[in-house]
């Protein structure tokens, strides 16, 4: 037998891998399929109405031509309305501040249970995986979780799979996670340069296991990781390290300078520029001791730091030639500091 195919005004493609399954014990009909490759983006809703099935079963078919590898499945794209899908029922999450704040008393006492017992477990290092079925279902039921995984698309620049989209569901589902919350993980990681989900579930999980789970924890712990990074690339440059990775320690120890200490890089360029002078190395525990003394000098500002320079100078004066008289002379004074820093 032989056909003609009239493609008219036009036509569309089938992947090859179609035609191997087509006698499979468990393949579904393949009209949803087809349906589906002739408009790649459309209402669930829609499509089955068009087919005349329902909408559980038109995602059920499509769920198992994805299974084959045939297709891969944006499920953020699809609206599941239809009532007859099976109910196998998922905690709701009220994602935006204002539903929550109409929730039910009860929902609220359940809700801050569940948290504490989030709290207290021992988060796995991924989230539990979704299947495109119980994504629809999440959506259905979730109705503001389309337009929290569109909003993580636009910002990540990306349309997700069906994992990603998986993802997020269990932000939102598993971690109690709100819309904003996510959002603002999202837009964090782009100004990071990291796009991936799978760094932005992590971080998730890391920030839920440190009990950071509202959106005013999550901005204080972002400002500080920014302002962590930004200093650690001025110190990069400061101390000339390169292109190498800061250790473990180092980046510590960035951090205590700039978010325990509070001090800015004015303040730790003049405690490089000591270092330098003094040692003649651009040494870490060097600086950090001179930091340090600072601190605990109730130092905060570069001209705080210069007039406590200016008044430690004074007092050596009579010591001092004419030509070191402007210089900070360090060595009795940061000895003690080093020492008391390595626990000596």
């Amino acid at each position: 037998m032989k056909i003609k195919p009239n493609y008219s005004d036009s036509a569309f493609i089938v992947p090859g891998s179609v035609i191997g399954h087509l006698t499979d014990s468990n393949a579904t009909p393949i009209a949803p399929l087809l349906y589906a490759l002739s408009k790649i983006e459309f209402s669930v809703a829609e499509a089955a109405a068009d087919l005349r099935i329902s909408e559980a079963e038109f995602v059920s078919a499509l769920t198992y031509w994805e299974s084959t590898g045939a297709i891969s499945l944006s499920v953020s794209k699809c609206e599941i309305t239809d009532t007859a899908a099976p109910k196998k029922r998922m905690k709701k999450v009220n994602s935006h501040p204002n539903e929550h704040a109409q929730s039910s008393e009860d929902s609220n006492v359940t809700e801050t249970g569940k948290r504490a017992s989030r709290a207290k477990s021992k988060l796995s290092s991924e989230l539990p995986t979704y299947t495109t079925e119980e994504t629809a279902r999440f959506l259905e039921e979730n109705r503001r979780t389309a337009e929290i995984i569109d909003s993580c698309e636009n910002i990540i620049g990306k349309i997700f799979t069906t994992a990603e989209t998986s993802i997020i569901v269990a932000m939102l589902d598993h971690l109690s996670l709100s819309g904003e919350y996510i959002m603002l993980l999202f837009a964090h990681a782009v100004k990071m340069g990291k796009k991936s989900v799978r760094y932005i579930e992590k971080l998730a999980l890391s920030l839920v296991d440190r009990d950071i789970t509202t959106y005013a924890e999550l901005e204080e712990e972002l400002a500080r990781r920014e302002l962590t990074e930004s200093t650690l690339k001025e110190v990069r440059r400061l101390f000339g390290i390169g292109s190498r990775a800061f250790t473990a320690k180092e980046q510590q120890i960035v951090r205590n300078w700039c978010v325990t200490w509070n001090f800015g890089i004015d303040v730790i360029t003049r405690a490089y520029e000591i270092t330098a002078n003094s040692t003649g190395d651009a040494s870490f525990p060097y600086a950090n001791a001179i930091l340090s003394s600072w601190h605990d000098a109730g130092l905060c500002s570069a001209e705080e730091v210069d007039a406590y320079i200016e008044q430690q100078n004074a007092k050596r004066v009579s010591d001092k030639s004419a030509d070191n008289s402007s210089s900070f002379d360090t060595d009795d004074f940061f000895e003690a500091a080093l020492k008391r820093s390595y626990g000596n």
